[in-house]
């Protein structure tokens, strides 16, 4: 049986997720309670995206599969200018994640190459070669529904 998923709602969990990550670098919460936490959201963020993002790409026939797309990226870009912030140091409990630093750049990276490929994925109108065999167009369509094709069918 196919599983329906709703990548609308899927997304904006993950949005509200990185809020919440981002509020926590901003608020002045014990470093030594919340470090493994905090480091583990982000870990769990990273894979959910890319879990959204490899059955996106993978599903190039999906109707509304540009405008989640577009909503990945935004995400994307979210995670991606927090990371940047916690590498460089720029928050205050950034400094308690030290340790994790080299995780961080990967993950970041990856972040960075997954931004590459929506863009590369949203850029070009047909999104993909498959979905480019399946358009019909305004003449093939009247063609089809008129009632002369209908009884030369029947004939």
């Amino acid at each position: 049986m196919t599983k329906r998923v709703n990548y609308e709602d899927n997304i904006f969990f993950l949005n509200l997720i990185l809020k919440q990550i981002a509020a926590a670098f901003k608020l002045n919460i014990d470093a030594a309670v919340f470090k493994d936490r905090i480091v583990e959201e982000i870990r769990f963020l990273d894979t959910a995206t890319e879990d959204i993002f490899q059955a996106l790409q993978s599903n190039f026939l999906m109707i509304d599969r540009r405008e989640h797309l577009k909503e990945l990226q935004k995400l994307n870009r979210g995670f991606v200018s927090l990371m940047e912030d916690i590498v460089a140091g720029k928050l205050p409990l950034a400094q308690a994640l030290e340790d994790s630093v080299p995780l961080i750049e990967r993950l970041l990276e990856a972040r960075r190459s997954q931004l590459l490929r929506i863009r590369e994925l949203t850029a070009d109108p047909q999104l993909s070669p498959g979905e480019a065999e399946q358009i019909v167009s305004e003449t093939e369509y009247r063609y089809l529904l008129s009632p002369e094709s209908e009884e030369a069918s029947q004939a």
